[in-house]
This record gives C-alpha cells, sequence and structure tokens, in this order.
C-alpha cells in the first residue's frame, strides 16, 4: 500500500479521497501493512487506476519500490548468492508478507526453474493490478541485485488479457501468457546461476534464523515457577512453531515420550497441549507485535497460524482486542 499512496503523490494525484473512501488508517502510507477484503482490495486498486488514469500501475508502482519496503523477506532475497537461491527463498518465506500466498520454485532437468505464487480459490488472485505490480517487482529487483539487463524465459499472470500488452512485454522483454490462474516466472538455467552483487552468507545465515525460529521466550512474571516437565513442553513447542502449528504427537517425540505420558503427565500439572500452545503462542506475541518492524501478518506467521484471521481471533480471546489495536495502544 505504502509504494501505491506514494507513486500517487508523486505522478500529482492526492490519494487522500482514496483512502477515507476505503477507511484506510490515515497513515496507511506508512505502516508495514495494510489488510484490505479481497474484493476491497480489487476496488480499491480500479479505483486508483481511475484517479491517476494509469492503465498500468501495479507495473510503474513496481518501478519505483524503495529498497527495503519489504523488510526480513526482502533482505534475505538481496542477501542470496544467486538468483536461483533469491527465488527459493522468496518461495520459502512470501507467506510472512502474506499468509494466503501460497508460492513455490520448481526446477527443471534443464536447469531452468520456475517461481509461482497465488491463492488457493482465488483464481484472479489480488487482481490485475497487484498480480503484474509482483512479478514485475521481482525482475526489477533482479536485475538490481545483478545488475544485467536478463529477462524471463516465460511469464504468466493468472487475470486476463488487457487490451494493451507493449508496456508489459518492454519490461519483461517477453510476451506473457495470461488467465492460467496462476503468477509465474519462468528462468533459464544462466539466468538463475547469475551471482547476487552484494551478497552475504553470514548476514543470510542470521536472517534465516530470526525468519526461521521464533527467538527465545521473555523471562516469564512473577508468581509460581513453571514445572521442569511444562518448560520443557513449552520449549518444544517454540521449536515447532516454525514449522506452522505444533502438533501434540511431534512434540511428544521430540521430548522421547509416548503421547499418552505427555498427555497424563501435562494433566497432572493441571493443564494440557492445547493450553500450552495458547500461552507460548500469547508470549511470543506480545514480543513480537513489541518489534516496529514485524508487521501483524509475519506475526501471525511466525506463531504457526495459517491464516491471519485465526490469529485475529485468538489474540481478541486473550486480550479483549486484535492485534493492530494492542499494538497502537502499546505505541502509545
Amino acid at each position: 500500500m505504502g509504494p501505491l499512496l506514494a507513486y500517487l503523490r508523486a505522478t500529482g494525484h492526492d490519494p487522500a479521497p482514496l483512502v477515507e473512501r476505503f477507511g484506510l488508517p490515515a497513515n496507511a502510507a506508512s505502516l508495514p501493512e495494510v489488510s484490505l477484503p479481497l474484493a476491497t482490495l480489487h476496488a480499491f486498486l480500479d479505483a486508483a487506476e481511475a484517479l491517476s488514469g494509469d492503465a498500468f500501475l501495479g507495473l510503474h508502482v513496481a518501478q519505483r519500490v524503495p529498497r527495503g519496503t519489504y523488510g526480513l523477506v526482502e533482505y534475505i532475497a538481496r542477501a542470496s548468492p544467486t538468483v536461483r537461491d533469491t527465488f527459493r527463498a522468496l518461495a520459502r518465506y512470501m507467506a510472512l508478507l502474506e499468509p494466503a500466498w501460497h508460492a513455490s520454485f520448481q526446477g527443471a532437468d534443464d536447469g531452468s526453474g520456475t517461481f509461482a505464487y497465488g491463492i488457493p480459490g482465488e483464481p484472479l488472485a489480488y487482481g490485475r493490478h497487484a498480480s503484474e505490480y509482483g512479478l514485475a517487482l521481482f525482475v526489477h529487483v533482479g536485475r538490481q541485485l545483478t545488475e544485467r539487463p536478463w529477462n524471463p524465459r516465460a511469464v504468466a499472470f493468472a487475470h486476463p488479457a488487457p487490451a494493451d500488452v507493449r508496456p508489459l512485454v518492454e519490461h519483461f522483454g517477453v510476451t506473457p501468457a495470461f488467465g492460467g490462474g496462476l503468477n509465474a516466472l519462468t528462468l533459464d538455467a544462466a539466468s538463475l546461476d547469475m551471482p547476487v552483487l552484494g551478497a552475504d552468507p553470514v548476514l543470510l545465515s542470521v536472517l534465516e534464523r530470526a525468519a526461521g525460529t521464533p527467538p527465545p521466550a521473555s523471562a516469564p512474571p512473577p508468581g509460581p515457577s513453571v514445572p521442569d516437565f511444562v518448560q520443557r513442553v513449552r520449549e518444544a513447542i517454540r521449536a515447532f512453531l516454525q514449522e506452522g502449528a505444533p502438533q501434540v504427537g511431534d512434540v511428544a517425540k521430540g521430548l522421547h515420550v509416548s503421547l499418552r505420558t505427555l498427555q497424563r503427565r501435562l494433566t497432572e500439572h493441571g493443564t494440557s497441549f492445547q493450553d500450552e500452545v495458547d500461552t507460548v503462542r500469547r508470549e511470543l506475541a506480545f514480543q513480537y507485535l513489541k518489534d516496529p518492524h514485524l508487521g501483524v501478518s509475519e506475526v501471525a506467521f511466525l506463531l504457526g497460524y495459517a491464516e491471519l484471521s485465526t490469529f485475529d481471533r485468538a489474540f481478541k480471546r486473550w486480550t479483549g482486542m486484535t492485534p493492530r489495536v494492542w499494538r497502537e495502544g502499546s505505541e502509545g
């Protein structure tokens, strides 16, 4: 949202009426993320096109996105050694930006590879402008990373073809395919194996640990000490969060006890596996939300929630408010 609103202002169009019309926060341009229902987002982007008179709004915004806009995920991509590694990282970590995305990178026998993403059950994904923005941005930044004017072998968009595709052909260097229900870039082996200038394997290792492993829990508040066994369960749950919602069987196996023993011992301590999952997620949620560099969607991902709405409901159950409202109050 930030790059789009900045582009409108830079091209002489005041986005304030648009922000007000769609009920966006007044400071939407500076927020790490702004969530809108899919239908509302489509309508917002159509309205932004009408305001700007730019039929290739997504493409043109992508060509002007400032470095650092996408935080941790972007810096992981920039620290990766090759273009191939960059797309593999994007496939792994894109859900940090938006949990609804399902991304993949598939290599072929000839060394080429295809990076693809979409939203299950939504053949148009986020709509034409958002899709053109996404693929144009990946290629634009990829050329910056290598300082070479490479072109993808093929480009495919989820949405139907616009009346004029020439601006897209000029940007990608190839005529895209349209209407496939998925956004995809295919690169040949030579392009994928190009080195990323400024790659930093030490920094990459640090960033990947930050993205994939929750930080240590904060010190517990004063009160009764946590039994050793319960503490071990919590540590195991924390470790499994990087892979999604922790499963009781996996935690039992990690602790080298039977499922039945795990449940019995938790019951003896007056708790349950789900209670402990909730406790760990709640502690980490407060910790993550205090970090202004993490969007709420990123926090949901790090806590193992498949959908942002599920995290919203859990946080409201814990505190009586949504994560965004709590964050705004804690910042005040």
